[in-house]
């Protein structure tokens, strides 16, 4: 296997996925690994290999060590360069985790700059001034000031970067040539795509970039264009297919929904105008029973509909309130880590019920879900919306899956992704 033009380390699963679709929008091969491997097939050539961690709200020391773990892995396959993917909303707290991974990251490789760059503006994500903005608002007054692990309640992302890192922080204003000359860590501007290429640019020659998808998707275009000048080994992918072969399958669809977001509650009311929805009900002390609960409703609704197998969907309590008094009730840790277990058993379960087409929104609940089936690495496809492709699982099981950040996609995108399904 030749040495992977770029190696990804992802604080979440969805995020990986979002980050690998960008990958292949740029042109290259992307191999997804969920957790770090013993090794990648070489049978597999790769321009990027993307190390998918849950990271993101685990304490700082063990988000530092995952994916220092996870660059060093990189390192045996031959990578020079290296992203580190954090979400397009910067979603951390004072403690980290992403002040703490840059940090280390950084260290490690001996970089001096590193460049910060969440914008995604397809996606309505901008940065002004060091500020970020969610479709024209303020971080810190958007749907993300609610956030159940991660409140975001500070839009000057110097401020909140500093806050985590012991480094420098400053800005690379829109309209300077160069930012942050004196500065360690530096946060990009950037309101649409013509600010990332220039960014991308002028990281070049960077060794350690880190951001959004948005901006790895054009430093890798840099990065294969570089390596086409150079007559790198590299440079006959251009003419190869980016997306490998992929199954279809007949089997039944599913909907998991562990994401209590404003985005991901307007898509399940609009799903639930032409299919069936359930919620879970998390007043049970015992998970196997709120999970067996919910797996004898999916069996209730196929068989009252003679063998129509209709596509279903399975939900957290989505309402605000909801999710308020479910906190209140098992202290917000042990009811994030409860929700997500009950997911895990239901995947497990549908399974078993000839569900070969899963969605699933939510980084935790994708997380859970992944490791729940064993899922160790995925084959890219195509976009359903920006960030959110289909993907199909490399060993069995054999699933098609579509893994979304709860605040990616339309109100339609359970049910654009279910016409688009492979």
């Amino acid at each position: 296997m030749r040495a992977p033009l770029l190696g990804c380390i992802a604080d979440d699963y969805t995020g990986a996925t979002d980050l690998s679709s960008m990958l292949v929008r740029a042109g290259m091969r992307v191999v997804q690994c969920f957790g770090i491997p013993d090794t990648v097939d070489t049978k597999c050539e790769a321009d990027a290999v993307v190390i998918s961690l849950k990271s993101r709200s685990i304490p700082a020391e063990y988000a530092v060590s995952n994916s220092i773990e996870a660059l060093r892995f990189l390192q045996t396959l031959g990578t020079e360069r290296f992203f580190f993917k954090y979400c397009s909303t910067f979603d951390s707290t004072p403690a980290g985790n992403i002040g703490p991974v840059a940090d280390a990251l950084a260290e490690y490789l001996d970089v001096r700059q590193v460049l910060f760059c969440p914008a995604f503006p397809e996606n309505g994500r901008t940065v002004y001034c060091g500020h970020l903005f969610v479709a024209a608002v303020p971080l810190h007054e958007s749907s993300m000031r609610y956030h159940p692990l991660n409140p975001m309640t500070d839009s000057n992302l110097v401020r909140v970067l500093q806050s985590q890192s012991k480094r420098r922080v400053d800005v690379w204003k829109r309209g300077e040539a160069e930012g942050g000359q004196s500065a360690c860590h530096v946060i990009a501007d950037a309101i649409d795509d013509e600010d990332l290429k220039r960014i991308a640019s002028h990281a070049r020659q960077h060794r350690l970039v880190t951001g959004g998808s948005a901006i790895a998707r054009y430093w890798a275009e840099e990065l294969l264009a570089e390596s086409y000048r150079n007559n790198h080994p590299h440079n006959d992918r251009c003419s190869r297919p980016t997306r490998a072969s992929i199954e279809t399958l007949r089997g039944r669809s599913m909907i998991l929904a562990g994401s209590c977001s404003e985005a991901t509650r307007s898509q399940i009311a609009e799903f639930a105008k032409r299919y069936p929805v359930v919620q879970l009900d998390l007043d049970f002390s015992n998970i196997e029973e709120s999970a067996n609960v919910a797996l004898a409703w999916t069996d209730q609704q196929w068989e009252s509909l003679d063998n129509q197998q209709p596509p279903l969907l399975i939900c957290s309590n989505a309402e605000e309130s909801d999710v308020s008094l479910t906190r209140k009730l098992w202290g917000e840790t042990q009811a994030a880590e409860r929700v997500e277990k009950i997911f895990a058993l239901i995947a497990r379960g549908l399974i078993e019920r000839n569900v070969q087409r899963l969605i699933v929104a939510g980084g935790e609940t994708s997380g859970s879900v992944i490791a729940a089936l064993s899922i160790r690495s995925v084959r890219i496809q195509h976009e359903i919306a920006p960030g959110v492709p289909w993907v199909q699982t490399t060993t069995s099981p054999t699933l098609n899956l579509a893994l979304k950040s709860g605040n990616f996609g339309g109100t339609r995108f359970f049910l654009d992704a279910l016409e688009c399904a492979p």
